[in-house]
């Protein structure tokens, strides 16, 4: 129950979102608006975001086998694929389930999977966040403008460091790991706690020592080209974006990372909210703005369901014959 609650609370918040967004503006010239792309163009930008996921597979291929492990190549590319059908149910419960589902078929611990899990998703991190600086460094009068014209931003994380409960929380969690790590060290429960952080250690050592680390930035760059693509084409499917030029796809782009990091299904709601603020910044009419965020994140999303339900479908049915470790 506490799930079912978590799930509709974090589903009713993007929809309020929407909602929030939509609701002075007329459905019927939205409509008309998104019936106006091409379609074409828009579909052709979903192999960019098919491509992108395998490769993110491929990459975490090269985490696992570096601790020893070597499932099939198919079946990490099939859960990578699963994990964003899953999102869509449940926020973030793909991200377990990838690790889940592989550890299940194919006998690997789960505690390794979910290691080069979060190693994995450290790199997607650290390449967002590049691409966001970047972004700012190259067009720093949009996101003044941005803060601008979205006050709450700002105010959101002045309140955040105002809050008394932040610092007493951060105490707290200071405190209560001092008192774990001495005065309870001895305990069974600690004892574990520090098989398993040793056995991480190690496990990193394995990892910094990999050999393909080149093939590592290599993926990492072709997978977020490939994302880039994939939302940028969209842009000329729409006669309002299509000479807005690469730098603002960029800049649009790196909002939409800000806008899923929400943990919101799919990123419904912030995604809209982050596309269609950066597009009435960039010049485009507000209800064009909205009518291309709801057009192509709707044609994505079903896009990402379906490739994503293949590839839950498809892990049972992965020969593991020449499986080793």
């Amino acid at each position: 129950m506490k799930n079912v609650l978590k799930t509709l609370l974090s589903l009713l918040l993007g929809l309020l979102i929407i909602w929030a967004m939509y609701r002075n503006t007329n459905l019927s010239e939205l409509w008309e608006i998104a019936r106006s792309a091409n379609f074409l163009i828009i579909g052709s930008s979903l192999v960019f975001g098919l491509i992108g996921n395998i490769i993110r597979g491929l990459r975490w291929e090269l985490f696992v086998n570096s601790l020893g492990y070597h499932p099939p190549r198919t079946s990490l590319v099939y859960a990578t694929l699963g994990n964003y059908a899953v999102n869509f149910v449940l926020p973030r419960a793909g991200d377990l389930w990838r690790c889940g589902v592989v550890s299940k078929y194919d006998k690997m611990p789960f505690s390794k999977t979910f290691e080069t899990f979060i190693i994995d998703k450290a790199v997607d991190i650290v390449a967002g966040l590049s691409i966001i600086f970047i972004s700012i460094v190259l067009y720093i009068e949009f996101f003044v403008s941005y803060i601008n014209n979205n006050p709450q931003f700002s105010e959101s994380i002045s309140n955040l460091f105002s809050s008394a409960w932040i610092y007493t929380g951060l105490i707290l969690m200071i405190t209560a790991s001092v008192l774990m790590f001495t005065v309870f060290r001895r305990t069974s429960f600690m004892l574990k706690v520090i098989r398993f952080l040793n056995t991480v250690k190690y496990d990193l050592k394995l990892i910094s020592g990999m050999k393909e680390k080149k093939r590592i930035i290599i993926y990492t760059i072709l997978l977020w080209l490939c994302f880039y693509l994939y939302f940028y084409i969209c842009f000329f499917a729409f006669d309002f974006t299509k000479d807005l030029g690469p730098l603002a796809g960029l800049i649009v782009f790196a909002m939409t990372n800000i806008g899923i990091s929400v943990p919101v299904q799919g990123g419904i709601g912030p995604w809209h909210f982050v596309v269609t603020s950066s597009l009435v910044i960039l010049g485009v009419a507000e209800n064009q703005a909205l009518a291309f965020a709801g057009a192509v994140f709707a044609i994505q999303s079903i896009w990402q369901i379906l490739y994503g339900l293949y590839g839950v479908l498809a892990m049972p049915f992965v020969k593991r014959s020449n499986y080793t470790i």
